[in-house]
């Protein structure tokens, strides 16, 4: 038998989750649980603020399939956390915060940073709970992460008061459970796949809208080999980016809208019908489209438009049941619809390379994009920051793997940059994590900022890019080095839109 402090406790319950890395300011109430995984072997990474560590733990979340976490101060801790939080929920993001509280005898007499935190995280997380008892810091752990990975992920959120972090019991008293997370792989019965089966084999036009949840289920393989036997063009946004590698012959980038609108089946497999899809609805959809959806979350089936199929279940099983049951040669039927949407393809792009082809200062938003994109490798994680600069991006950066982009997600939060690529660094340290941002002109004009100069204060290197020429230098130097680097781009605040192609998809 042991004797262990609650923050002991909450230390060890992460380790036996997994847990490798903790992000958090240091504050007096959440001091214990330091101590806790120094001895437990948990990592603690600290920010200069608290929606950078949710942020972080977002990103640490997105890249494991499994639970990052943030711990804070209560009150203000908690407060500036929820931003960071509620992106992780519309992002479906399985990040655990952890805020300290007020000593429970002090509660309801104003003590220091109090304030109702449950009532604040409930409607951006799955579940929220407050620790009553030392002896029950494991087992709330512990409902919190199932709650977070069972079904569609999402965050949570656990209040500990500081004295029962303070606590010591004996270990005996307090067990560290195990075992407790079951992810169900939910196929469909054989009627259902019939159905299903029965409208793509219908199909003259089908297209196929791969989203997050692909990636959430590791269903990118399936999706591949799906794709290739019933013939079927793939798009993908957010998270499923990369489930098909940019040259596989079934990936479409640039025709989303005009396909979408054409489609006379359109299969949409674990992203909602969101702004992102224009709700589902025409003019994005086209008027006499069918769609059938699957999601893990049977809560999505149906929103925002009538469905001709839902299913809710695992999208990886669910395609594998699909493809097994495809007969050789369906894909023959799509051939001239592939074959179209190939040529406007080439059409889209031919576009974007003159688009790109300028050496005009200030620098237009494409050349820097295809800058970028010259420098990405199969072993680079993509970080997008913002709003049009993402969207532009996105139409030039190869992404060939799951999990190299991570952007904001469908909430649209900026500010995720610098907490993503600290997250990602850190669980993929041999890999270079390239951060892109951009300048916002909101009530007031920044275009000429030297951000370059403040990362060299804080000890990293910069560089202050006026010619688009030099985009290239900057890059090849900044990515041969192991320092931290700004290159601090001035874009062209008008060309984006001046090209007509501002999108709100992500």
């Amino acid at each position: 038998m042991a004797d262990l402090t609650g923050g002991q406790l909450v230390a060890r319950t992460l380790r036996q989750a997994g847990v490798r890395h903790v992000f958090t300011l240091c504050g007096g109430h959440i001091l214990p649980i330091y101590d806790g995984c120094l001895t437990e072997g948990v990592g603690i990474i600290d920010v200069r603020h608290e929606q950078a560590a949710a942020h972080a733990g977002d990103a640490y979340a997105r890249l494991t399939r499994g639970v990052g976490v943030a711990i804070v101060v209560p009150g203000p801790g908690v407060t500036d956390a929820v931003t960071g939080v509620a992106n992780a929920y519309a992002a479906r993001s399985s990040l655990l915060l952890i805020g300290g509280a007020a000593p429970l005898g002090l509660r309801g007499l104003g003590a220091l940073q109090e304030t109702e935190q449950l009532a604040l995280l409930r409607p951006i997380t799955k579940g929220a709970w407050s620790v009553a008892e030392t002896r029950q810091i494991p087992e709330v752990l512990a409902t919190a992460i199932r709650t977070a990975l069972s079904g569609r992920p999402g965050p949570v959120f656990v209040e500990i008061p500081v004295d029962l972090l303070m606590t010591t019991i004996e270990d005996r008293l307090a067990p560290i459970p195990t075992g407790y997370v079951h992810r169900t792989r939910a196929a469909v019965d054989a009627e259902a796949l019939g159905r299903l089966d029965a409208l793509l084999a219908g199909a003259e036009r089908p297209v196929m809208m791969a989203g997050g949840g692909v990636y959430w289920d590791d269903a990118a393989k399936s999706l591949a080999s799906f794709a290739e036997r019933a013939g079927v063009p793939v798009f993908m946004n957010g998270a499923g980016r990369g489930a098909l590698a940019t040259d596989h012959p079934n990936a479409f980038f640039q025709t989303r809208g005009w396909a979408l609108g054409h489609a006379d089946v359109v299969l949409v497999l674990g992203t909602p019908l969101d702004f992102r899809l224009g709700y589902g609805r025409p003019p994005t959809f086209a008027e006499d489209a069918q769609v059938a959806m699957i999601d893990v979350d049977p809560v999505e089936l149906g929103r925002n438009r009538p469905l001709e199929l839902g299913l809710a279940g695992d999208i990886d099983v669910i395609l594998r049941q699909l493809t097994a049951a495809l007969p050789q040669g369906r894909g023959a039927r799509a051939s001239a619809w592939r074959a179209e949407l190939s040529r406007r393809e080439a059409e889209a792009r031919a576009k974007l390379d003159e688009l790109a082809a300028t050496d005009q200062s200030p620098v237009s938003h494409y050349r820097w994009a295809s800058e970028i994109a010259r420098v990405v490798t199969r072993d680079t994680i993509v970080v997008g920051d913002g709003g049009d600069v993402v969207n532009c991006a996105a139409k030039f950066v190869p992404v060939d793997r799951p999990g190299q982009w991570l952007d904001p997600g469908p909430l649209g939060c900026l500010g995720v940059g610098p907490p993503f690529a600290v997250a990602a660094k850190l669980l993929r340290p041999d890999q270079r994590v390239l951060y892109f941002g951009e300048t916002r002109t909101v009530a007031t004009a920044l275009p000429t900022t030297r951000y370059d100069l403040m990362v060299e204060a804080l000890g990293g290197r910069g560089a202050f890019i006026t010619d688009p020429r030099e985009i290239g230098p900057a890059l090849a130097r900044a990515l041969a080095s192991d320092e931290v680097w700004c290159l601090n781009v001035v874009l062209d605040p008008a060309a984006y839109r001046k090209s007509g192609q501002v999108s709100t998809a992500i």
